[in-house]
């Protein structure tokens, strides 16, 4: 159920079909106070996922085995009173998700006891969507820490979200259902007490990533059931296939809107068949423009920079996190020029070893 390539070249298509047959999700309360911690209790319905699916190789680096955190959540007072900018970055490793001053990248806090927390995004009041799959949920959260509500995906594995700013409606991509292949789900309004709608392309299998454009245009990265990198574009009903010419994405990362320069902006998370991240500008006819490739702060290429999100000002920057399961160096969170790619210009690296960086989101109030 990951959406990093790490995990997906291990089970491949077939496999992850197969795998859905024996997983079901638990359930989670969304009463929590803030800056608090999950119980076990509430990990107890869950069905380990980790451990299905990376059980199932042994010849990639293994951090990402699931080493739930257990110590209390914390957030520092300062992020209340003085108002940062604050990038959150989900891992599913440690189960955890970590609050970022933007731009210095310090430490704000701490959120624990989720379980497998993966894509995020986050709406025009600041608070912050994170994808739960391991419970089948999604979480939104205020930027100090507290859960606001929870969203229960009653259709499938959430892994990526997005949220209109035109409506706030939110579309949670499920990357395959509990029985077949994935879809969109729509909460209007981004109210959990509404049922939501449920679109899909029927030429795709897998849902990965998807953003929201002008007009409450939505697009949604994923793959097909040969495994081949698509996009989707969804309306009110239903998705379709959009056309891409001029490169080979191999496989999907983000997708999002450059409101600045006007263009779509998909992501892979293997940039010329190869260890390295990139994004390409997508023009109004389809065709990839020339890649902006990413670098880690030792400056070697990033090795899977799952979940990218444009941010900042004019959109300058580019915020989101290098997994690291190539093992050449640690994995790490960084801030890059966004279109210059290069090294980060700022940055921090994780030192434990089950640190699985994927999801990013800014909460700018």
């Amino acid at each position: 159920m990951r959406i990093s390539r790490s995990a997906a070249y291990a089970f491949g298509v077939v496999a992850a079909a197969a795998l859905v047959a024996g997983c079901s999700g638990g359930t989670q309360s969304s009463a929590l106070s803030p800056a608090s911690t999950m119980t076990n209790a509430q990990h107890s319905g869950a069905s380990p996922l980790h451990h299905n699916v990376l059980g199932a190789f042994n010849s990639v680096k293994q951090p990402g085995q699931a080493h739930p955190d257990h110590h209390k959540s914390w957030v520092s007072p300062d992020v209340k009173r003085d108002k940062p900018r604050i990038l959150f970055v989900s891992d599913s490793g440690t189960e955890d998700v970590y609050m970022y001053s933007l731009p210095a990248m310090k430490l704000k806090g701490t959120l624990t006891g989720f379980s497998e927390p993966q894509g995020m995004c986050s709406d025009t009041k600041g608070n912050v969507f994170v994808d739960n799959t391991g419970t089948t949920q999604v979480l939104e959260i205020s930027r100090t820490g507290s859960i606001v509500n929870t969203f229960t995906d009653t259709l499938g594995y959430p892994v990526g979200c997005a949220i209109d700013p035109a409506t706030g409606n939110l579309a949670v991509a499920n990357i395959f259902g509990f029985s077949g292949p994935g879809q969109v789900l729509i909460w209007a309004g981004a109210n959990p007490s509404s049922t939501p709608t449920a679109v899909s392309n029927p030429g795709q299998y897998f849902y990965y990533f998807d953003g929201y454009g002008p007009g409450s245009s939505l697009w949604v990265s994923g793959r097909d059931s040969y495994g081949t990198y698509m996009v989707s574009g969804c309306g009110a009903s239903s998705c379709s296939t959009i056309p891409l010419s001029g490169g080979t994405i191999y496989f999907p990362g983000a997708v999002q809107w450059d409101g600045t320069r006007g263009e779509w902006v998909v992501f892979d998370q293997l940039c010329g068949d190869t260890e390295a991240a990139c994004s390409y500008p997508v023009s109004a006819s389809g065709a990839l423009g020339s890649p902006t490739t990413y670098d880690n702060p030792t400056g070697g290429a990033v090795c899977d920079l799952i979940q990218g999100t444009i941010s900042g000002d004019h959109h300058k920057f580019l915020v989101g996190s290098d997994y690291e399961y190539c093992g050449f160096t640690s994995s790490s969170s960084g801030r890059w020029g966004y279109t210059a790619g290069g090294t980060p210009t700022n940055s921090v690296s994780y030192s434990s070893s089950y640190a699985l960086p994927d999801g990013a989101a800014v909460s700018d109030k």
